[in-house]
């Protein structure tokens, strides 16, 4: 009989070592058992390590590697000889193709793997609300099955500003530069301490993130802004999320009069996880209060969550976005204009009104005036504050200024005649 020790409740980099290794040598699954390992226990590694070189790469498709990885994090005792018989009998041809769903072993498979999506999503949406609070650093969450460790990407998008999360079996925390992992109290006793300094990075590192891609249907039936930033981060709608660090989602508030749509997130933006934080953002602010308008008040987005840049000299400098990336984020802009059901959309430079307008715009023939979109809600187009940075000299900077603050008085005189 083989035993295999793990070194915790998802230790993926030791469970597939030793399936590749036994699978290929046609040890049955019966003939081995699978447990996590004690305090003062070393998990299992080959005694010749050598002779993992001769282990070919097992040749699984997609689908079943996927399934295999999110069943991992499912509390359920038996789910690595289950995993591992999946793949013994896949790899020497004993699973009946034709009839999978009538199979024991891919039921089963098919109920972890669910379990786990839910609580995957129940989980980010837990983590997005203590996120938009900014309240506390701390999450405390008590989940059904594993599910900590490959959300880590997903929490470090969501909240780029220092976190922790607290759980009995796992503690999550990240510094701002740094993803720390540590044994929950539940399982401190457990875990030596040597074992978590050892392995905790490379746990991060090794284990895949959950990726629950959004479908329109999850877009559409999201009912709270909480919820549809949630859905947003693992949007794979255009290519921009891939060199951009995080989805940029707006923030603000639901159900309020007046909404800001902007172009993009930059460089600063993309770091913090924030719209309108960067110095086009202090500029935003500053013609906000001159205005008489509270941004606590207000909800704050764009038409691309995604930065599109361009590296030089060790800079990210900005990119306009394309118009495949514009078209691929209304849907994400047409919620948000559904659950803050505003009176008013101001629409900041070309690219966000080009996108609400759906036609080609230019801001100075469109400038400085409210129009209707629809029967429930206005727009007034102006530029963007970006726009007053790249002036060339400070009296058109000022001028330029004044005349951006007018239009944002336009539409607190507007909203405040709305509610009267």
């Amino acid at each position: 009989m083989v035993e295999i020790v793990l070194a915790h409740q998802v230790d993926l980099a030791t469970w597939r070592a030793a399936t590749r290794h036994y699978v290929q040598k046609q040890v049955l699954p019966e003939s081995i058992t699978w447990r996590v390992a004690g305090k003062g226990q070393t998990p299992w590694v080959l005694e010749a390590p050598d002779s993992a070189d001769n282990d070919a790469p097992l040749n699984l498709p997609r689908k079943l590697v996927t399934a295999v990885l999110e069943a991992l994090q499912a509390h359920h005792p038996g789910r690595f000889e289950l995993l591992y018989r999946v793949v013994y009998r896949f790899t020497h041809g004993l699973l009946d193709m034709e009839n999978l769903r009538e199979d024991p072993d891919i039921q089963q498979l098919r109920e972890l793997v669910q379990s786990v999506k839910q609580e995957t999503e129940q989980f980010r949406l837990a983590f997005s609300t203590f996120s938009n609070q900014h309240q506390s650093k701390s999450l405390q969450y008590t989940p059904q099955n594993y599910i900590v460790e490959a959300n880590g990407r997903f929490c470090i998008e969501r909240n780029a500003q220092p976190w922790e999360v607290m759980t009995p079996y796992r503690r999550m925390w990240w510094d701002g530069n740094q993803l720390h992992f540590a044994a929950g109290e539940a399982e401190a006793a457990h875990v030596s301490a040597d074992m978590w300094q050892a392995d905790g990075q490379g746990m991060w590192q090794g284990y895949p993130n959950t990726v629950l891609v959004p479908t329109l249907e999850d877009v559409a039936q999201a009912a709270s802004l909480t919820s549809l930033s949630a859905e947003a981060m693992d949007c794979r709608a255009c290519s921009l999320w891939q060199p951009a660090k995080r989805t940029v989602f707006g923030e603000g508030v639901e159900n309020t009069p007046l909404m800001f749509v902007g172009e993009q997130p930059g460089d600063q933006e993309d770091l913090a996880g924030r719209p309108f934080v960067g110095p086009a953002g202090q500029v935003f602010d500053k013609a906000l209060e001159e205005a008489g308008i509270l941004r606590n008040h207000i909800y704050v987005t764009n038409a691309v969550k995604h930065f599109r840049f361009t590296w030089r000299n060790n800079r990210r400098l900005h990119q306009k976005p394309d118009q495949e990336s514009v078209e691929a984020c209304r849907i994400w802009l047409d919620a948000e204009r559904r659950l803050v059901q505003p009176k008013l959309i101001v629409m900041l430079g070309v690219t966000a009104a080009q996108s609400l307008l759906k036609r080609p715009v230019t801001i100075s023939r469109e400038r400085s005036r409210i129009f209707q979109l629809n029967e429930q809600c206005s727009g007034l187009v102006t530029v963007h504050p970006s726009y007053l940075l790249r002036l060339p000299n400070e009296e058109a900077k000022a001028r330029e200024y004044a005349r951006f603050v007018e239009d944002l008085r336009l539409a607190h005189s507007f909203i405040t005649q709305q509610s009267d």
